[in-house]
Formats: C-alpha cells, structure tokens, sequence
C-alpha cells in the first residue's frame, strides 16, 4: 500500500464498481475527508481483515451506520449481502483514481 501525505492508495480489483472504477484502477483515499450520500470509499471488509471493500455510499442512517453498494450490482457484494457498516470501519473517501500505468511510473521515477 502507499502513502502520499495521509492518503492511502488501494489497488481495484473486480468488477464491482464497473463502469466508474475498473480492475486494475488505483485510488487514493483520504481518512479525514467528510464523506456524504454518493462519495465513493474505501472500508474494511466485515468478515476478511486483510481486505477492504471500495463502494459507494447509498445512505448513511440515523445511527451513523453507512450503506455502501456496488455500482455494478450485478457483481457487487455489499450491503445488501452484510448489512450497514460504521464509520470507524472506513479507512477513507476516494479522493482522486487513476489507471495502473500512473502509479507505476510514479514510483519507479522517484527520486
């Protein structure tokens, strides 16, 4: 995973969110962005630690508990399937994508 001031990378993988982000596709998430109805995000998944979910925020109910969804509903896990989940289980809103290509070009030209 990168880091670049704050913000984590995370690397797209599946179909899910097709045809906003696709496999392959790199995010950069912000953990202290305010995130509404809409935005995009990164979050834990509720039962496999080491991975995280990037959905979309459907609502955010009067518990503060979000529901995120897929874009690509056809092939998206989400809600629907485990339920809402809370803020403190999401690592951030998706603040900029970019293909593979950038990221790797990027970290093979630092200096």
């Amino acid at each position: 995973m990168l880091v670049l001031n704050g913000r984590k990378a995370y690397r797209v993988a599946g179909d899910s969110m097709l045809p906003t982000l696709k496999s392959g596709d790199t995010v950069l998430t912000d953990p202290r962005a305010e995130i509404y109805v809409g935005d995009i995000v990164a979050a834990d998944h509720p039962y496999k630690q080491s991975v995280k979910l990037i959905k979309r925020v459907e609502s955010i109910r009067p518990d503060g508990r979000y529901i995120l969804v897929g874009d690509n509903l056809g092939e998206s896990t989400d809600s629907r399937q485990f339920g809402t989940i809370a803020r403190r289980n999401i690592a951030g809103k998706v603040v900029c994508r970019s293909d593979s290509r950038f990221i790797n070009g990027f970290l093979a030209h630092r200096p």
